[in-house]
């Protein structure tokens, strides 16, 4: 089983994969959400994903976004949603 160590997370160790059709359809753009992994945040689990999480924090704007994520594959974050 995959798992990130969010308590240790560094953004630059990662590569992404973002869901963009579903992002924009909440209203977020990727860069947006791109920030907020690159800005502090708090994780949850995410209870309807498995082995997913709930990534709560800001845009540089200031701007609250969730977002849903999981590790794809080894060193590979993948965005599925947010709001």
């Amino acid at each position: 089983m995959i798992v990130v160590f969010w308590q240790k997370f560094r953004p630059e160790a990662f590569a992404y994969e973002f869901d963009e059709e579903e992002l924009a359809e909440h209203g977020i753009t990727v860069d947006e959400a791109f920030e907020v992994l690159w800005n502090k945040f708090d994780v949850r689990r995410n209870k309807k994903r498995h082995r997913g999480y709930q990534l709560i924090g800001y845009s540089d704007a200031g701007r609250s976004i969730n977002l849903i994520v999981y590790e794809k594959s080894p060193g590979v974050i993948r965005v599925v949603t947010g709001w």
